[in-house]
């Protein structure tokens, strides 16, 4: 996949996680079989900041052409999306939430190993 393919589809999905956690967290939280209580609402928002900052940093990033500053991006988001599939797997392998946690660990896992080899292409 091109790089700039790879951070389009990527910024894409991290703005839609933002937005749905912003706007809608309660409704994940009970997706994943736990309640709603304000200090999850609270935490799923919080966890929406970073993802809106990674949305931006990877569309404008999409567009410039290769030098140190994108290569650290992309190791960035490598790093960033191999500890969130770590951390998902984690949480779908204790039953701290229910099967739906897989979904977002593929995703993770998909976006972590498409910026390895990018990152790989680098080196």
């Amino acid at each position: 996949m091109r790089l700039k393919t790879l951070l389009s589809t990527f910024a894409a999905a991290a703005a839609l996680i933002c937005l749905e956690f912003l706007i809608h967290p309660g409704f994940w939280i009970t997706l994943y079989g736990n309640t709603a209580d304000p200090q999850a609402v609270f935490l799923y928002r919080l966890i929406a900041a970073p993802f809106g900052g990674l949305a931006v940093m990877a569309w404008l990033g999409r567009s410039y052409s290769a030098s140190p500053s994108r290569e650290a991006m992309v190791r960035g988001l490598m790093v960033t999306n191999g500890m969130l599939a770590v951390i998902a797997v984690s949480g779908a392998l204790s039953g701290v939430y229910n099967m739906f946690t897989w979904g977002p660990a593929g995703l993770f896992l998909f976006f972590a190993i498409a910026f390895a080899k990018r990152h790989h292409q680098f080196a």
